[in-house]
């Protein structure tokens, strides 16, 4: 099941494609209008599991909404067209389309490349609560705004969510990390920057052991 946006005009297919998706257990949203897809994705940037985009739209070109989807979000996109030239597939692939489907689609095969893109970006994804950190940009997202982590931040706090509410010992850390036996203070100080970057103290110190990153409702920030 994902939450997939589908950008289309054509009423017909819109009824096609959301009876037959919800049928998968898909939760649909519709917009008709690219100028309207592209407000709703930057409004709801990690919401979206999957667009699935025409070309031939009113407002925006699909080509062109597909191009600054890419500068906001990291959703996978599938264009649906008639195109079918391999110039254009091409240079929609290069500008940020995961996938390319021609219509008139088979339905069978499409349900199987929604399935294998969904799928694919919750591999990429490491998520815990309102964090959340792609694997494949090093990028981490705090309650919905990227935040900038150095690559050494990065692997240390993907440590901590791959281990989410269990400690982790800071001999497993160093080593991980480091590869080699940071000192004490190297350790505290990347973790104090860390936690200066998280919303709410979430990272709480297991003395004489390591960390656990455990979120608690009554968690002061």
């Amino acid at each position: 099941m994902g939450k997939i946006l589908v950008v289309e005009d054509d009423e017909k297919i819109v009824r096609i494609l959301k009876i037959q998706l919800e049928h998968e257990n898909h939760e649909v949203s519709i917009e008709t209008n690219g100028i309207d897809a592209l407000n709703n994705i930057n409004k709801n940037r990690e919401y979206y599991d999957l667009v699935i985009l025409d070309l031939g739209l009113p407002g925006m070109e699909g080509n062109k909404v597909c191009k600054n989807i890419r500068k906001i979000s990291e959703v996978p996109v599938i264009v649906l067209s008639a195109r079918n030239s391999t110039e254009e597939k091409v240079e929609l692939l290069r500008s940020g389309a995961s996938d390319y489907v021609t219509k008139p689609f088979d339905m069978p095969e499409l349900n199987a490349r929604i399935d294998i893109n969904i799928r694919k970006k919750r591999i990429m994804e490491l998520i815990y609560r309102n964090i959340k950190l792609n694997t494949e940009n090093y990028s981490v997202i705090i309650n919905g705004n990227p935040v900038i982590f150095s690559k050494t931040e990065y692997e240390l706090l993907k440590i901590l969510v791959e281990n989410k509410e269990e400690i982790v010992s800071r001999d497993k850390i160093v080593e991980k990390v480091w590869g080699w036996n940071a000192s004490d203070n190297l350790l505290d100080s990347t973790m104090k920057k860390i936690r200066q970057k998280l919303e709410k103290n979430i990272i709480k110190t297991v003395r004489g052991i390591g960390y656990i990153l455990k979120y608690e409702e009554n968690t002061e920030d």
